[in-house]
């Protein structure tokens, strides 16, 4: 039975995505403080945490960059917080796994939430043990670890990133639509659309900049999308 940490100070939506959870047969831990949410996480095994960020003690992203210091837990956000900037500091500043905006269904949530397990699940039993496989010399994919190494270093990337880097690397010198690159994605969070896509690029741009800037290899084809350059 998976073990979510709901925290949430609203009790009648946490009353609510707790009977739909419960209903689904997850054992649901529910806190209404951040910190309590911390030290709960600190002496339990969690499977999943659902996070509030207007919480009355501690900010829901200092929460989760207190959770990303020592656990790589999945984590969704659920907030009425909307904007874009909220959405991309919690996706890409702060490695949240979705961000699911108030007011929502609380079935669809469970989806999200049996999706992000299943995500989770697969990467720990990934059958590609230690095996590497290398790509002109220039990138370097290591499945096991779920990395990319470009010219020997390690690419600082989330995990959506990741996957849209994958995909075009192992596609070279083709054109990938925005709607190709969010299908990649697969758990792409809810909302996310075409300029999901631009962010993702801009920030992998950046992370290959700071190791090797002899070669820009994304490339930008206006109105088409983006293709890798080896």
């Amino acid at each position: 039975m998976p073990n979510i940490l709901l925290v949430e100070d609203d009790k009648i939506i946490a009353e609510s995505i707790m009977f739909s959870l419960e209903n689904d047969s997850f054992k649901v831990k529910w806190c209404e403080m951040g910190n309590d949410a911390l030290s709960h996480l600190n002496g339990h095994d969690v499977d999943l945490v659902l996070l509030d960020l207007g919480l009355p003690d501690i900010n829901g992203f200092d929460v989760l960059r207190k959770i990303r210091k020592t656990s790589e837990v999945p984590v969704i956000i659920i907030t009425a917080r909307d904007a874009d900037e909220d959405i991309v500091l919690g996706l890409e500043g702060l490695r949240a796994d979705d961000y699911v905006t108030k007011p929502f269904n609380p079935r669809v949530l469970v989806a999200r939430v049996r999706t992000q397990l299943r995500h989770a699940n697969s990467q720990s039993n990934n059958t590609f043990d230690n095996e590497a496989v290398e790509f002109d010399e220039i990138f370097l994919i290591n499945k096991d670890l779920h990395q990319i190494l470009f010219h020997g270093d390690v690419v600082d990337l989330t995990r959506g990133q990741c996957k849209i880097l994958m995909h075009l690397i192992k596609h070279p010198n083709r054109i990938h639509s925005k709607e190709a690159l969010l299908n990649v994605m697969h758990d792409r969070p809810t909302g996310a659309g075409e300029n999901t896509i631009v962010t993702h690029i801009r920030l992998i741009r950046l992370a290959l900049n700071k190791i090797n800037t002899d070669k820009e290899h994304i490339k930008n084809h206006k109105g088409l999308g983006y293709s890798l350059v080896l």
